[in-house]
């Protein structure tokens, strides 16, 4: 007999992917709520927040959870968590598309910054007109993850970029060499004594949001790390703004 009804793709993919978190689920549940974490889970996130402040935190988790293995990987610019490309994403903006569950973790804040060398050498500005005068720092434009990413403009209008580098990490190393002035996150510039403020222009403003597809919402193990993420932030959150 002739089909009733047209094969649709994305309707094949949504009943396979609710299946997988059916099974996820009952998997979950036979393993008991009583026996330690195990397994592995992958956590998705930019290198300021995941290398600065992540990474030398991350092994309070292992050392209680013998059975967790924890990986840690820098996010690309296209990056699929109903992929399973990570099991838990740290995003610069709240997603709009997909069966992800998503929270606000914490606002973050961007600044001007240069080293106590390129200061006592160049001077600062002591206006945002004056900075095309100094060496800037920035991102690769092309490369950025985010256009909430895209920020030099809200700093200077004419911000003209003489050295570009694609890691937040990378321009805060640059900055603190002497090598100019850059738009650094504030928690990991407070980490470096050598960096003074470039007070010039008021900060910005950025979120980060702890983002997971539904179907891992089941694992144990995506629940503890998780929690631990959210504690650990909320703990020092401070730091941030």
């Amino acid at each position: 007999g002739q089909a009733t009804e047209e094969f649709r793709p994305q309707r094949f993919l949504d009943i396979a992917e609710r299946m997988e978190s059916d099974m996820i689920a009952a998997r979950s549940t036979i393993a008991g709520e009583g026996d330690d974490v195990s397994g592995t889970v992958r956590i998705g996130a930019p290198d300021g927040f995941g290398v600065a402040f992540l990474a030398k935190r991350l092994g309070e988790l292992t050392a209680l959870h013998r059975e967790l293995t924890i990986q840690l990987v820098p996010v690309p610019r296209s990056f699929s968590l109903s992929r399973r490309e990570a099991d838990i994403a740290i995003a610069v903006e709240r997603p709009t598309e997909g069966r992800l569950v998503a929270g606000k973790l914490v606002d973050y804040t961007l600044g001007l910054f240069a080293s106590r060398t390129y200061a006592e050498a160049n001077g600062l500005p002591k206006s945002a007109a004056e900075l095309d005068r100094h060496t800037l720092i920035g991102y690769v434009p092309d490369l950025i993850v985010s256009p909430s990413l895209d920020y030099a403009a809200e700093f200077s209008p004419d911000w003209r970029t003489s050295f570009a580098i694609s890691s937040a990490l990378g321009q805060a190393e640059a900055v603190r060499s002497g090598a100019g002035i850059g738009i650094l996150h504030t928690f990991v510039a407070r980490s470096m004594p050598e960096l003074v403020p470039v007070d010039i222009v008021a900060p910005i403003r950025r979120a980060y949001w702890l983002v997971y597809h539904e179907s891992v919402r089941p694992l144990r193990r995506v629940q503890l790390v998780a929690n631990f993420i959210t504690r650990a932030v909320e703990r020092e959150k401070g730091l941030f703004v």
